[in-house]
């Protein structure tokens, strides 16, 4: 092969390896960025939530309805000391890492508290811990048949038969549609970690 030939024969390896760098590294750029606002658990289940419920004025509402919102849920009780205080206070403070960022307080989110026991989170008591909190924020009670197929749809194994009541705690991100995006156990707890996957889940190119 003469010395022109081999010339053409490197710049064309040359060109082939730059081509096939460029996607490389864009993969590469996008499992970094994955990495750093990943946090809750994706969900694989396609099946939509949907159910009635009553405020605290016990007016019925429907459950995605047409609010086109995203929604963090969780379903707990008020009177528990452990998870469900806990749950309660960093979706609030999550709230209001929203309310001040000049993106996300154009959005609309909302965080519902889903009763697990009605009987108990009378509507004062749950006017005053959870709706009075923010716009945003929203507590439900369900009927019998509604709640426990909530309870099945989303794993929660709530269990009434204890002196305390018990269930797993998690907290769900909902889309507009009622579809679980997102599930955060109850070891999964950073309020900055959440509002760093919920910036890249509303604006992912920025």
């Amino acid at each position: 092969m003469t010395k022109t030939g081999k010339q053409k024969v490197i710049a064309v390896l040359l060109i082939i390896l730059c081509l096939s760098i460029v996607p490389i590294l864009s993969l590469v750029n996008n499992f970094s960025l994955d990495n750093k606002t990943s946090y809750g658990i994706y969900s694989n289940n396609s099946q939509v939530v949907q159910f009635d419920w009553f405020d605290y004025t016990s007016k019925e509402h429907h459950f995605p309805g047409d609010s086109d919102s995203l929604t963090y849920m969780f379903l707990g009780f008020l009177s528990c000391s452990e998870v469900c205080s806990v749950r309660v206070q960093q979706m609030a403070l999550l709230e209001k890492k929203i309310a001040k960022d000049p993106q996300l307080s154009t959005q609309k989110i909302k965080f519902m508290f889903v009763s697990i026991d009605p009987e108990n989170d009378t509507p004062d008591l749950r006017r005053q811990i959870i709706d009075m909190r923010s716009p945003r924020f929203t507590s439900a009670v369900l009927n019998s048949e509604h709640l426990s197929r909530l309870n099945r749809q989303l794993g929660e194994k709530i269990n009434r038969n204890l002196a305390d009541i018990n269930h797993v705690g998690k907290l769900f991100l909902l889309s507009k549609t009622g579809k679980v995006e997102r599930i955060y156990t109850a070891n999964q707890l950073s309020t900055q970690a959440m509002f760093n996957e919920l910036q890249h889940y509303l604006f992912p190119n920025t």
